[in-house]
């Protein structure tokens, strides 16, 4: 009877575990939907959907680069930088194809840098992001002089607010990448690979993986990823801002681990990745609604990060000391 009792709260904590984001995401709109009539109106409900769109596709990379146990804090002011070079070419008269293999094409190299110098000088991730960050934040101002590019062509605002069968394109792009990822990560050699080192990266080694590919594909997906974003992002707000994506780091770092994708890797939850960039922009959205200042919903970000860790880290203790206590039943 204990034995099934030990299972059985297994089974409930780990669902809880994987599905921590729904949870959340339901208790939170419950309350702001009490507070407000204006959350569940179509307009408002819309404007969530598109916002959405650039955080998920920029948080698909960050979860792929999580998962294999590294990180990348540059993909913010990466994600500055493409929209500003990308706008600038496109104002400049560059036809459509040039400017979107570019933005991934920027991306990706931006990727392999990550890759390259953490690698070739056995560096921690976290500094060299958190430097290269700083680069390409330099980089975008350089670019433009520290001012907005904007006269976007239509093509481009199509990225952020065309529709295709009256469905917001944007949506099409975050929910086809989310498909492509969901399958790399869990029916793929590479994804199988990409996991494996996030475990373990030592042991992976051992066993024929080759890590240091692994991680130079990870990092260039994630700024391809952040190229999309890009895109995605300035089409949206008809000109390419110097202070775009800053912070987004941060947001991917909740969203992603409240979505189910723990700091230490190992383990990736892209549909978790979704929900968990529903919430953040959610708990964003409902603050304007109720007219509370820009600065608190940094503290509510920041709070949900941290909400997120603990809830991580204290349901795997209950989950090992279940799973010890079963053993010794057994």
């Amino acid at each position: 009877m204990n034995k099934k009792r030990s299972m059985d709260s297994e089974k409930v904590l780990q669902l809880l575990m994987d599905n921590k984001a729904i949870v959340i995401l339901v208790i939170f709109v419950a309350i702001v939907s009490f507070l407000t009539d204006d959350f569940f109106s179509s307009r408002n409900l819309t404007n969530i959907l598109r916002q959405i769109c650039t955080s998920c596709t920029l948080s698909l990379g960050f979860t792929l680069v999580l998962a294999s146990g590294m990180i990348d804090l540059s993909v913010g002011y990466m994600l500055g930088m493409i929209g500003i070079a990308t706008a600038m070419m496109s104002v400049a008269g560059v036809s459509a194809p040039v400017v979107i293999i570019s933005a991934l094409a920027i991306g990706g190299f931006c990727g392999f840098l990550n890759a390259f110098i953490t690698s070739a000088f056995n560096l921690a991730p976290f500094i060299v992001t958190l430097a290269t960050g700083m680069i390409y934040q330099g980089v975008n101002l350089l670019l433009c002089n520290s001012r907005s590019v904007a006269g976007l062509p239509d093509w481009y605002l199509f990225f952020g607010t065309g529709e295709i069968a009256g469905i917001p394109f944007p949506v099409i792009v975050m929910v086809v990448l989310v498909i492509i990822m969901a399958i790399v990560v869990q029916r793929t050699k590479f994804g199988r690979y990409a996991l494996a080192c996030g475990g373990n990266s030592k042991a992976a080694r051992v066993c024929g993986i080759p890590t240091k590919k692994i991680m130079y594909s990870v990092y260039i997906i994630t700024g391809v990823c952040v190229g999309m974003a890009a895109l995605l992002l300035t089409g949206r707000t008809a000109s390419a801002q110097t202070g775009a994506g800053a912070g987004m780091e941060l947001d991917a770092v909740a969203a992603v681990v409240i979505g189910g994708t723990p700091m230490e890797g190992g383990k990736a939850n892209v549909f978790g990745t979704l929900i968990g960039c529903l919430l953040i922009q959610v708990i964003s959205n409902s603050l304007n609604l109720l007219g509370v200042d820009s600065n608190w919903q940094k503290i509510a970000k920041g709070l949900v990060i941290i909400v997120a860790i603990i809830l991580d880290r204290q349901g795997t203790k209950l989950l090992d000391m279940i799973r010890v206590k079963k053993v010794q039943e057994a």
